[in-house]
């Protein structure tokens, strides 16, 4: 069949052609798989990078509702007037006698204010449980952080005054620190 020098030419055609082309084969099969798992991973990326901004323009939607919450104002003194105008629509629409409002310094609390105002009132318990309600269920986010209730001693009061309540509440608005 083949003599001496056919099978050093078939070894040789082997070795010069035959060989580096299967090199290449496989060169270029591992430089594809790489490829493949590079594009896999961008892929990946891709579908992660959606998943992120849907959830950054949610967060954003969220903290835009929940900074609607916030007072008006560009400053504490105009929140707490914003406050004050809210409390003082509250009390006259459930008929709640103010007795006093005093207005509180500021606290900070991260990118925000506390903006705390002080009231005393003279209400009934009806009045009083609708006005705590009203201020949990406000449009703005409001707090009542202190609340002291004193109730009349019969003893010193005639019967008509027994459900007459003096409560002294203190309630926080939020605002945006340096806002305007």
């Amino acid at each position: 069949m083949l003599g001496g020098a056919g099978v050093v030419l078939v070894l040789l055609a082997y070795v010069l052609v035959l060989s580096p082309l299967l090199d290449l084969k496989a060169k270029w099969g591992t430089e594809l798989e790489q490829k493949a798992l590079v594009l896999r991973k961008y892929q990946a990326l891709e579908e992660n990078r959606q998943a992120v901004l849907k959830a950054y323009r949610n967060m954003k939607q969220a903290l835009a509702r929940a900074e609607a919450q916030l007072l008006a104002g560009t400053n504490p003194a105009v929140a707490s007037a914003d406050l004050q105008e809210i409390l003082k629509d509250l009390t006259r629409t459930l008929g709640v006698q103010v007795n006093s409002i005093k207005v509180l310094p500021p606290r900070e609390s991260g990118t925000y204010l506390e903006v705390p105002i002080e009231v005393r009132l003279s209400c009934t318990i009806d009045q009083l449980m609708l006005m705590l309600y009203r201020l949990e269920h406000h449009e703005k986010l409001l707090l009542v952080t202190e609340l002291d209730i004193r109730a009349p001693r019969r003893r010193r009061r005639l019967q008509q005054d027994l459900s007459t309540l003096r409560a002294h509440l203190v309630v926080e608005g939020l605002m945006r620190k340096g806002a305007g």
